[in-house]
């Protein structure tokens, strides 16, 4: 018996190949047949008319804010988005000491135009470093898969503090920047980004 059974819909497999009809058994979390199915199921889906696919990757997101508050990241989970990776632009909220998670809120009211009320209020700031960021994402139990890359400008701000925005870092200072960017990989970062836009920083 299969534990899922969607029947009549219009596959999409991501190979590249045409789209063709069919009918997809599902047993164990693991596709186990494709093809005109008719065998028991606890439960079956009527996909007339419907895409099935693979979930999307969205690979530029900007939810670095609203992973505290939306588990399921809408609107992206509402239109087929399984993974979602954050933390683009060289804007993002970790690592962040407290007295910088003003300034820090401020960078995405700049960039993405989230009321800061909406981030005073969302924002449990239950973390210092890139580390217990992740962790923090990861309790509130996320309805989609996440990924991060470590934002430039949280990671100057640690380092320079409220110099951040007003001038080059010195060797030494890059030098702790690196540290913290191989810090926040070791945690599970995918990498880094960053920006050449001044309206970038809060």
């Amino acid at each position: 018996m299969y534990d899922l059974l969607i029947k009549n819909g219009v596959v999409v497999d991501g190979s590249g190949a045409p789209r063709f009809s069919a009918d997809i058994a599902v047993a164990n979390g693991k596709i186990v047949e494709i093809g005109s199915l008719s065998g028991p199921a606890q439960r079956t889906i009527d996909a007339t008319g419907m895409v099935v696919c693979p979930g999307f990757i969205d690979p530029h997101t900007h939810y670095d804010a609203q992973v505290c508050w939306d588990p399921l990241l809408s609107c992206s989970s509402w239109h087929g988005v399984t993974t979602a990776i954050m933390g683009h632009c060289g804007v993002g909220l970790a690592p962040c000491k407290p007295e910088h998670r003003e300034q820090v809120a401020m960078d995405l009211v700049t960039i993405e135009s989230i009321p800061y009320e909406a981030l005073r209020i969302g924002v449990g700031w239950e973390w210092t470093t890139f580390a217990e960021y992740m962790t923090a994402a990861e309790r509130r139990g996320l309805g989609i898969n996440v990924g991060f890359v470590a934002a430039l400008t949280p990671l100057r701000r640690w380092v320079l503090g409220d110099e951040a925005t007003e001038r080059e870092a010195t060797p030494d200072e890059t030098r702790q920047i690196a540290d913290q960017l191989r810090q926040a990989i070791q945690a599970g970062a995918f990498g880094f980004s960053t920006t050449f836009l001044k309206h970038h920083f809060g």
